[in-house]
């Protein structure tokens, strides 16, 4: 039912009808400020509709449990029987759970089983894209490729679906928020240590096993009221598949090949379509040997809408909630479509809070770790990474400009072995810019037959006076490149290498594509002192 006529009839209809609006709740890693600016500009679209809102969310530190923002605040859990005794007061004519993340979105299963209305995309369309085997269903009848995978729910189920995938595999369970216990499995060890962990904790879905693809990933938010979709732009991420998307560099717009942007384009509407979307969907897909492939379809907000609507100059919640009231994208005044691209480029960083989680690894995976993002505008691609990574408050060392030799400024090597093809590239940047090499034997081998002179050291247990722990305490070292195998024991040597970088307040780069950002950054000709402020408005005119 179209419940939003935009007639001063239905306008008077609306007054004393409300809306319920679900938070994302309590501030934990993978939730937070992004759902919450979702949740108030839907609250702020719904009330300019005419209908009184309620919001659920206990969430002290957000400004949607502002006293001033909805009509009425619960500040109550996000439960099942918590809710329900809020709409139990309320009676609201529907609720919506796209905009509280996946906290939100959880609930709606529960939500139809009581029959309460729920706003926008379907609690059946929301399985759809939620449940394993559905979603292949409906992207090989799309012909979307997907990366092989299967469902499993024991240890001797993950061995032998990933002895069939082929390792490398990627291993989480479904429903989750910030890529909660997901991991890279490389190996038969790592699926028993992980399927040994999530089976204690007595999940009630599967766990997913798709095979590991190494390839440029992307993120798609698409805004669909069932007939037309609006793109608002394509986002590329520098770091390759196998770390989270919110612990990634995404630039906007993205570079790709003019083939590929329309396949994205096009199999993102046919997907957003088939799925029944009414309002926002995100779609994450990673290009591998020249071929788009998708990684999952998110019917929810995203944590990348707030940046995106900044940088494209699309209101995308407000155009979401419209559409999700029932009313049509080709009449918000947007067009549909992939919509245009800028003259200038966005970069969005990463901000970490390593220095106040105890005995946490540093290694960005799958799990998301970041606390934050800043954002780096400007009217070329290298100077808009330059702005966010210096406002993200890496430190821009360059030793060719700077006073005293090139002792000073050090930087260490030690990578796992799939890494070592790429390292003497790497390497090589560094190296030209003036800084001194150090490296782990295996390492420093790699460097060293590419010709570039480059300083051995020794691992811990090689020798326990003069090592690569001795070696950050010395001062010597501005940046640390270690991509060694995550680990799950705060004991183990690389994860303990990676606290000391964090406690010696030395940059610790755990991406190759991220060192070869960084490199290029410095590289550049951009400082603090030359770069220049911009007016987002004025570009988005």
């Amino acid at each position: 039912m179209n419940i939003n006529t935009g007639t001063d009839s239905a306008d008077a209809g609306r007054r004393n009808k409300s809306i319920l609006v679900l938070g994302s709740g309590p501030i934990r890693i993978g939730q937070g400020i992004e759902f919450d600016y979702a949740s108030v500009q839907c609250v702020r679209a719904i009330k300019k509709l005419g209908y009184e809102v309620a919001i659920v969310n206990n969430n002290p530190e957000t400004v949607s449990t502002d006293f001033d923002t909805a009509d009425r605040l619960y500040f109550e859990p996000l439960t099942p029987a918590d809710v329900m005794n809020v709409i139990a007061v309320e009676k609201p004519v529907g609720v919506v759970v796209a905009f509280g993340g996946q906290t939100a979105i959880k609930l709606t299963k529960f939500l139809d089983s009581q029959k309460i209305n729920i706003l926008g995309t379907s609690a059946d369309s929301i399985d759809l894209a939620e449940d394993r085997e559905r979603f292949e269903e409906l992207c090989d009848r799309l012909e979307i490729k997907r990366p092989r995978g299967q469902t499993v729910f024991t240890e001797a189920q993950a061995l032998e679906s990933a002895a069939r995938i082929g390792y490398p595999v990627l291993l989480r369970p479904s429903y989750v928020l910030g890529g909660q216990n997901m991991i890279v499995a490389r190996n038969s060890a790592d699926v028993k240590e992980y399927m040994a962990i999530i089976l204690r904790q007595k999940i009630e879905n599967p766990v997913l096993i798709d095979k590991y693809m190494e390839g440029t990933e992307l993120e798609v938010d698409c805004i669909c009221d069932g007939e037309d979709v609006l793109i608002p732009g394509i986002m590329e991420h520098v770091e390759r598949t196998g770390i989270h998307s919110g612990d990634s560099i995404a630039i906007y717009p993205g570079n790709f090949d003019g083939e590929i942007e329309k396949k994205i384009v096009r199999q993102s509407s046919d997907l957003a379509l088939a799925l029944g979307t009414k309002g926002l969907v995100n779609i994450q897909y990673l290009i591998y040997r020249d071929d788009l492939y998708i990684i999952e379809a998110n019917p929810r907000s995203s944590r990348t809408v707030p940046y995106l609507s900044k940088v494209s100059g699309v209101p995308m919640i407000e155009l979401a909630t419209r559409a999700m009231l029932g009313e049509k994208i080709r009449d918000m005044g947007f067009g549909t479509g992939l919509y245009r691209k800028p003259n200038y480029f966005a970069a969005k960083v990463p901000v970490f809070s390593f220095e106040k989680l105890m005995d946490v690894d540093t290694h960005l995976g799958p799990e998301m770790k970041s606390t934050g993002e800043v954002l780096g505008i400007a009217a070329t691609r290298e100077e808009a990474i330059f702005k966010g990574m210096s406002a993200a408050g890496w430190k821009m060392f360059r030793p060719n400009v700077r006073d005293g030799g090139a002792d000073d400024f050090g930087i260490l090597f030690s990578v796992r072995n799939s890494d070592l093809p790429e390292l003497p590239a790497l390497a090589k940047k560094f190296f030209d810019l003036g800084f001194t090499l150090y490296a782990t034997s295996g390492n420093a081998d790699t460097i060293e037959r590419s010709g570039m002179d480059v300083v051995h050291v020794a691992k811990v247990h090689e020798n326990y006076s003069d090592n690569v722990m001795t070696l950050l305490e010395s001062g010597k070292i501005v940046y640390v490149v270690s991509t060694s195998a995550k680990g799950r024991d705060p004991v183990a040597e690389s994860v303990k290498l990676r606290r000391l970088a964090v406690e010696r307040d030395i940059d610790c780069l755990t991406a190759i594509d991220t060192a070869n950002a960084l490199a290029d950054c410095l590289a550049g000709p951009y400082t603090l002192e030359n770069t220049s402020l911009v007016n987002i408005n004025a570009m988005n005119c």
